[in-house]
């Protein structure tokens, strides 16, 4: 009886390891090139600098063979970053015959909005039609890959100067007064890709109400801050009662068309805070 069972198992198991098998391969049975075109990843990312350059991002084509030219189309969607129209937005792409991958070359176009700014672009490419009836995609029609252009600056902008400074607190001791505050300022520039400004309160510690209260001066709140394109950055910086930090979810950044440098800062010790926006004179 033992010996009954073990013949009737064994022809069950080929049938089922035939099965599986003729249905991977059937559907290159009618067409050894019918494949399919997708992208080798769900995400790619790319990082140029403030030169830019062409982005390439690939593209596979599965099957059998390739004898010809497969030709795919494909769009642009949800650009998120700096411009909507820093790259085309549809184009094409070329499989050549006898390979199976090619690329995407998409140009960031050059300009003051994307150039100079030191932060990403993000993007959907989908892809939607191929010809000689290939497939796109494993089953909706289409293939998408979400694709990052990260923009790493290095260019310094030559900040040195005087400056109009108006500065609007959200918090110190004596509001509601001394807010607004306006005046004349210098940004120095230290030679080292560094800049140095004397009372970065804007005038609050040196000659506002901070002076006569609390004896604030001159260098009681000197900050040393570096740009990377049109982002003003620092730390380790700090008044006398603690760390000076940028202000979360404010602007810290130059105006590459006017030259104007918006500072928003935040004092850890006690919470004074301010935005101070420098205006070339």
């Amino acid at each position: 009886m033992k010996k009954i069972v073990k013949l009737f198992i064994l022809p069950l198991v080929l049938v089922l390891t035939y099965s599986c098998v003729s249905d991977d391969d059937s559907r290159f049975q009618a067409n050894p090139e019918s494949g399919w075109i997708e992208f080798p990843s769900a995400s790619t990312t790319t990082s140029v600098n403030s030169s830019l350059e062409t982005v390439s991002i690939p593209v596979n084509f599965t099957a059998p063979i390739n004898l010809s030219n497969v030709s795919v189309s494909y769009t642009i969607q949800d650009v998120l970053g700096n411009s909507s129209d820093a790259i085309s937005a549809s184009g094409t792409v070329n499989i050549a015959a006898n390979t199976n991958t090619a690329t995407i070359d998409l140009s960031i176009v050059p300009g003051a909005d994307v150039a100079l700014v030191a932060s990403d672009i993000t993007f959907d490419i989908v892809l939607q039609s191929a010809t000689r009836g290939i497939g796109v995609g494993l089953s909706d029609g289409s293939a998408t890959t979400v694709h990052t252009v990260n923009l790493v600056c290095d260019l310094t902008l030559d900040l040195g100067g005087m400056y109009s400074v108006t500065t609007n607190y959200g918090y110190h001791d004596f509001l509601p007064s001394f807010n607004p505050n306006t005046e004349v300022m210098e940004i120095v520039d230290n030679g080292d890709g560094t800049f140095f400004v004397q009372d970065f309160s804007g005038g609050l510690y040196n000659g506002g109400p901070y002076s006569a209260a609390y004896g604030t001066g001159p260098t009681s709140m000197d900050v040393v801050f570096g740009n990377s394109c049109n982002k003003i950055q620092w730390e380790g910086q700090s008044d006398p009662w603690g760390a000076i930090i940028p202000l979360d979810g404010g602007v810290n950044e130059v105006d590459i068309a006017t030259g104007v440098v918006t500072i928003s800062w935040f004092c850890e010790g006690y919470g004074e805070n301010g935005v101070s926006v420098y205006t070339p004179l």
